[in-house]
């Protein structure tokens, strides 16, 4: 019947299994590429910082959008450049992104200093490169099971 099609699941993406964990080289190149996709710049507030003198930067994290243990690809589009409080904002589902970059807020749980320092426009800074821009599919489990579910 033609109102079985709404019911049914949409098809999740494959994602092989890692064979072996990843190497300290392969998360070293991510963390790397998803700093300089991003411009040292927080994906959420726009701050912009200096590159790191060194390996580590201080005042920027990379956020997973979905967690690899929840079956997140360990690829660029998976993460978001941040720096540490819209990280612990996003990882606890105080903050999420929607379909079209827009940024949805808690109100009744975020820091109402990261509020303020949210980009005034309301949408997440994207990095040039399209294979480097957030994941559609990561963004959906984001918004359903961190966001919603927190």
């Amino acid at each position: 019947m033609y109102w079985q099609k709404f019911l049914t699941e949409a098809e999740s993406r494959y994602q092989a299994e890692p064979v072996d964990p990843p190497s300290i080289d392969t998360l070293r190149q991510l963390y790397t590429s998803v700093l300089a996709n991003y411009g040292y710049a927080c994906a959420m507030t726009g701050a912009q910082f200096a590159p790191p003198p060194d390996f580590m930067h201080d005042e920027l994290q990379l956020a997973a959008i979905q967690p690899l243990t929840s079956g997140g690809m360990l690829h660029v589009s998976n993460f978001l450049c941040l720096e540490t409080a819209a990280a612990d904002a996003f990882r606890q589902g105080h903050v999420s992104v929607g379909k079209s970059y827009g940024l949805i807020v808690d109100l009744s749980r975020i820091d109402p200093e990261l509020l303020e320092r949210i980009n005034p426009l309301g949408r997440l800074r994207l990095p040039e490169s399209e294979i480097a821009r957030p994941d559609d599919a990561a963004l959906a489990f984001h918004r359903h099971n961190v966001f919603l579910g927190a």
